[in-house]
């Protein structure tokens, strides 16, 4: 008995080391560099991820099949076999664990309402991210190419951009593109697509000069783009004005601005701020204030995943509560709380039934993540602007276009309330274009998940529309 004793007391000791020492093991952070791929699961569609880790855990993230490269990562955190990717940039993040082996993390991608699963893997061989994107034009250019920069000089902040110029000599009408929601290069480059290069290579082979800038904090341009609001971003517009008002080969009297999805937001108020500005184009632009947009953007987006109207009614319901939370709570130290609170009610009042669905994409808890979005300053800004009380001043002529498969704005509700609130002027243009998504691409669905897939960039017929406009109003001035 004592031989089986003492055997059975070993052995317990052996285990009791061993568990000590895969704690330890555990406990001790883990090398994860390298390049790491998984894939997501959205809608049916497989979206391809690739994480490149640096030792000193700086890391960017490609997105091959949507041709975007070189994302930045916020930050990368590793404790013990837990990992934590915060891709702020794309308002998402990776949370999972190592396993022991080091050649997987298992885990979930939080974006907004969704959680999906994820898993990564140490990859084996390099992913292309080439896509075709016929539309964007390579040098020789047929104009005047000038990187310039410029001071707006309320804020201190410095904007670098491109100027292109139908040539060196003359005087031409001229326009001022401004991005749509988060940070933002001077080409709009998203999901792969260059969309203000397109733009404006074709809007100068029309005799019209360009200026396209990255927004502060993005590329070369200095500032702070997370602490901005619309009405900063107004402000480096009014900038750009100035900038192309001094300029020798732009006409000051024929100076527009074209803003896309948040930009034709950012269009009006500088508008009224700038007496330079002769005209603006609103390209998927809102009419509706933020609380519609976003409530309206979040009842589409889970009815696009799956879940049935009434869950899909009931997330935008809880969108709305808290948004109005938002606006209401002029606190910023009780806001937070007053937030968690609000959902918390919201959610227990929701049929067990709604409960489960919204569970499958991450909800049943306000993430962290949904927390910061809420109490930032832009989200203040978004929610409380009502874009009539700046297209209601407006004098100047105004090209106001949606696509019919936009998915991210109601296009004929906010091209109804843009057209309630402009004065009647003969040059106004507002209409809905067959056919085209958020980026005025041909498309099929409409989802995001296409954006990447469709080779074209921007529609010809509508790059024609907006060439044509701005042709026929500066030329009321020449």
């Amino acid at each position: 008995m004592k031989s089986v004793k003492a055997l059975l007391t070993l052995v317990l000791f052996i285990m009791l080391c061993s568990n000590k020492n895969a704690l330890a093991e555990q406990q001790k952070n883990k090398d994860i560099t390298g390049s790491w791929e998984g894939s997501l699961s959205v809608q049916g569609q497989s979206i391809p991820l690739v994480f490149n880790i640096n030792s000193d855990l700086t890391a960017t993230m490609d997105s091959p099949a949507q041709g975007a490269t070189n994302i930045p990562i916020e930050s990368v955190t590793v404790d013990g076999l837990e990992v934590n990717i915060n891709v702020a940039a794309a308002g998402a993040s990776f949370i999972g664990r190592l396993t022991l082996a080091n050649n997987e993390i298992k885990g979930h991608w939080l974006q907004g309402l969704n959680k999906l699963p994820l898993s990564l893997k140490k990859a084996g061989k390099e992913i292309s991210s080439v896509v075709k994107r016929p539309q964007h034009p390579l040098p020789p250019y047929e104009y005047v190419v000038k990187e310039v920069k410029f001071k707006n000089q309320e804020q201190n902040v410095e904007l670098a951009g491109t100027l292109t110029l139908p040539s060196s000599t003359g005087k031409y009408p001229a326009v001022v593109l401004i991005s749509g929601s988060g940070p933002q290069d001077r080409d709009q480059t998203f999901m792969g697509h260059k969309t203000f290069l397109v733009l404006a290579d074709f809007l100068t082979k029309k005799g019209i000069a360009v200026l396209r800038f990255d927004d502060r904090g993005v590329g070369d341009s200095t500032g702070n783009f997370a602490a901005a609001t619309s009405a900063d971003f107004a402000s480096d517009v009014s900038a750009a004005v100035n900038y192309l008002s001094s300029h020798a080969n732009v006409a000051k009297d024929n100076i527009g601005l074209i803003g896309h999805s948040e930009g034709g937001l950012v269009a009006p108020i500088a508008a009224n701020t700038s007496p330079n500005v002769s005209f603006i184009a609103l390209l998927a632009g809102p009419g509706q204030n933020g609380n519609e947009i976003a409530v309206w953007q979040v009842k589409t987006i889970l009815k696009a995943t799956g879940l049935s109207d009434e869950a899909a009614n009931a997330g935008s319901t809880m969108t709305r509560a808290l948004n109005e939370v938002v606006m209401i709570n002029s606190d910023s130290t009780t806001l937070t709380s007053e937030l968690i609170s609000t959902y918390e009610r919201n959610w227990q009042a929701l049929p067990e039934n709604i409960k489960s669905e919204i569970k499958t994409i991450g909800g049943g808890k306000l993430s962290q993540a949904r927390i910061k979005e809420l109490t930032s300053n832009w989200t203040k800004f978004f929610l409380a602007h009502k874009p009539e009380v700046y297209l209601g001043k407006l004098q100047i002529p105004v090209l106001a276009i949606h696509g019919t498969k936009d998915t991210q704005m109601d296009a004929k509700q906010n091209l109804k309330k843009i057209s309630d609130a402009l004065h009647e002027h003969p040059l106004h243009r507002v209409e809905e274009i067959a056919g085209v998504n958020h980026l005025f691409q041909q498309a099929n669905t409409g989802f995001m998940t296409e954006y990447a897939k469709i080779e074209e960039t921007m529609s010809p017929k509508v790059l024609e529309i907006i060439g044509d406009w701005v042709l026929k109003v500066t030329a009321e001035k020449q």
